[in-house]
């Protein structure tokens, strides 16, 4: 009865969610270490056979477990969305759909479960041939880790082919021609966005939300959801395709990929630093492992939440009046009213409040409450405010770009010089293990 309680409990619901979802790994990291797990899968008749199903077997509880949480969560589900439904009537005109549980099923199943599995059992088949096949890899090219190296190109192209793999994974078309798709294409030109193509993702109406997936041009993809498209106009649809467009411009997937690389060379350093103190392999892997999830628990949400809101710029920017006419709002860019500093770098207003109604609906329709944080992302309130309090001063926006232009270098740098270590201390162990190879 009192007015937010159905945030509270989406709140309390996404906490013990998270909590559960832990637990459920933590329970795969005790199945394969402390106990016979993977020796009973080893020993089963006739599964080793078969190249990448032994390490599926392995995981298994912890798809059995995933699985359970979702349909656990199917009740929570259902009355948050009766909620999101009263709501969106009242403000928006706009009913959203409540799914049964087939309909549920079938689309977390797809959209939580086979995209973990279909990538990992095509890397887990090539890691299975490679061991299976050591021997005669290692007498065919004298050149030492060859089978990483194969493994580690089967997950390069794995990860390339990801955006096709998670088009017919989950249930997408494309999107017919027609005036929605003709403005997508003109911002596309506008933007500079390269994308083989844009895709519906069909959710049943239930589901308000886009991504961007793909490295490189031939491969990348940009999805907008059924619900999204319904439930919004024009000119929000064209800010959230914006803001996906902006993921792809200022390249936040590729520094993601460095900061992975950064995180890895930066934890290594540390480990082999540490090991000729004698502290003992457990204590240096143990080091290493805090070390990892300190970098990724803080320094990946960090760095994640300040790339959205650069790409909630860019899709302000996007959908921002060119003429001075069509500006509602008084900005720093069109009548120099508000704030102060160079208006070339400024945001504006009307944009933003466009960009900030789009990201109102997603909460809305979502059953988000506008507070809510994430790891990943900072909440949709918080967002709205710094695109609000950006626009009304080009000076905190340079700063705020300033920021980005920083973590890139870090990152880059981080990268360069530790893959530069790297490369000094492993290349003569490299050249003298060809040399002995080639002389057997």
């Amino acid at each position: 009865s009192h007015p937010d309680g159905p945030h509270r409990a989406q709140h309390v619901h996404l906490r013990h969610l998270l909590i559960f979802r832990i637990l459920v790994l933590a329970t795969l990291a005790i199945d394969v270490t402390l106990t016979r797990w993977p020796d009973l899968v080893l020993s089963a008749p006739g599964l080793p056979r078969v190249p990448g199903l032994v390490s599926l077997a392995i995981v298994a509880p912890f798809l059995i477990g995933t699985f359970l949480l979702i349909l656990a969560s199917f009740p929570i589900d259902q009355a948050i969305r009766r909620y999101v439904t009263n709501a969106a009537v009242g403000r928006s005109g706009t009913r959203a759909s409540v799914w049964g549980l087939r309909a549920y099923l079938g689309f977390n199943v797809r959209n939580q479960l086979l995209v973990v599995v279909v990538p990992m059992t095509l890397i887990m088949t090539v890691y299975d041939l490679t061991g299976r096949y050591e021997t005669e890899i290692a007498n065919s090219v004298p050149i030492p880790w060859f089978p990483d190296i194969l493994l580690g190109a089967a997950a390069v192209l794995v990860f390339l082919i990801a955006p096709w793999l998670l088009k017919n994974i989950w249930t997408t078309h494309s999107m017919p021609d027609g005036a929605l798709r003709r403005d997508l294409e003109d911002m596309c030109k506008r933007t500079g966005l390269k994308c083989r193509d844009i895709l519906v993702w069909r959710s049943g109406g239930m589901i308000v939300n886009a991504a961007v997936m793909g490295v490189v041009a031939p491969l990348r993809y940009v999805m907008l959801s059924d619900g999204l498209i319904d439930a919004m106009d024009r000119k929000q649809i064209k800010a959230v395709f914006g803001h996906e467009a902006g993921h792809v411009r200022h390249r936040h997937i590729q520094f993601f990929l460095l900061f992975a690389l950064a995180s890895m060379l930066v934890t290594s350093g540390l480990m082999e630093w540490l090991l000729p103190r004698d502290m003992g392999a457990t204590a240096v892997q143990a080091i290493g492992l805090v070390t990892v999830i300190v970098i990724w628990a803080a320094g990946f949400g960090f760095i994640s939440q300040r790339f959205e809101r650069q790409a909630d710029l860019f899709g302000a920017q996007s959908v921002a009046p060119t003429d001075e006419a069509e500006c509602v709002t008084p900005c720093a860019v069109h009548t120099g009213s508000r704030g102060g500093g160079d208006t070339r770098t400024a945001l504006c207003a009307t944009g933003a409040d466009i960009f900030a109604s789009a990201l109102d609906h997603v909460a809305l329709l979502n059953g988000i409450p506008p507070k809510e944080y994430s790891w990943r992302h900072s909440s949709i309130a918080s967002r709205i405010e710094s695109l609000d309090a950006l626009s009304a001063d080009p000076v905190r926006l340079a700063r705020f770009e300033r920021v980005i232009r920083r973590i890139k270098a870090v990152l880059l740098t981080i990268c360069v010089v530790g893959s530069a270590v790297s490369a000094y201390y492993i290349w003569p162990f490299v050249v003298s293990t060809v040399r002995s190879r080639m002389n057997q």
